[in-house]
C-alpha cells in the first residue's frame, strides 16, 4: 500500500464512501438474542470470584456454560412440545 503525504489536511482527499450495512438488521439481531436468552439467569451471579488459577476459572466457565446451555435447549424443547402437533 502507497503511503501519500501532504502538506497540510486541506489537501487530503475526502474519504471513500461506504456502503452501510442496513441499521435495521442489527437491531432485529439484538431482538432475537434477547428473545432467545429472555428467562435465563446471567451466566454468572454479580460478585468477584476468584481461583487459584486460570484453570480453575476457564472450568468454572466451562461449566456455567454448559448448565447454561442445558437450561436453554430444555426450554425450547418445551417450546416444542407446545405447538401443535410436536413438531418444530
Amino acid at each position: 500500500m502507497p503511503v501519500h503525504r501532504y502538506r497540510s489536511i486541506d489537501d487530503v482527499p475526502p474519504a471513500a464512501a461506504r456502503v452501510g450495512r442496513d441499521a435495521a438488521a442489527g437491531g432485529f439481531a439484538l431482538a432475537h438474542i434477547e428473545a432467545m436468552t429472555a428467562g435465563l439467569p446471567p451466566l454468572f451471579a454479580a460478585g468477584v470470584y476468584r481461583y487459584a488459577s486460570i484453570e480453575a476459572a476457564d472450568a468454572d466457565r466451562e461449566r456455567a456454560l454448559r448448565a447454561r446451555m442445558r437450561r436453554l435447549r430444555a426450554s425450547r424443547q418445551r417450546l416444542r412440545g407446545a405447538r401443535p402437533g410436536g413438531v418444530g
